[in-house]
């Protein structure tokens, strides 16, 4: 994000706060209450945050394997018709841009 977009999305949180001194302090104790009430959640409601919990694991495993069976394809059929990889010599290898070398 660019400091001129982060720049107005200050701007703009800033232009929404209360000014008023009461206002701001029930904000305050709502915010403090909502932070309160979202960080306490598991305390609440355990068997819900373990469930999360394994299903949040199972993804990760999920995922780890689509990953491995994409890289995996990916290398086995990006091989030459051969079979093999890594067949260019240094001479490839070599920028054609700069030409023979020149004893620089």
């Amino acid at each position: 994000m660019s400091i001129v977009r982060v720049g107005i999305l200050v701007a703009l949180v800033v232009a929404v706060l209360p000014a008023n001194k009461e206002q701001q302090a029930r904000l305050y104790d709502r915010t403090v209450s909502a932070v309160h009430w979202t960080s306490t959640f598991c305390d609440r409601n355990g068997a819900t945050c373990t469930q999360a919990k394994d299903l949040w694991s199972s993804f990760l495993s999920k995922a780890q394997f689509g990953a491995m069976t994409a890289y995996d394809l990916a290398v086995r059929y990006t091989k030459g018709e051969d079979g093999y990889q890594g067949t260019l010599t240094r001479e490839d290898l070599e920028p054609a841009w700069r030409g023979a070398d020149s004893g620089v």
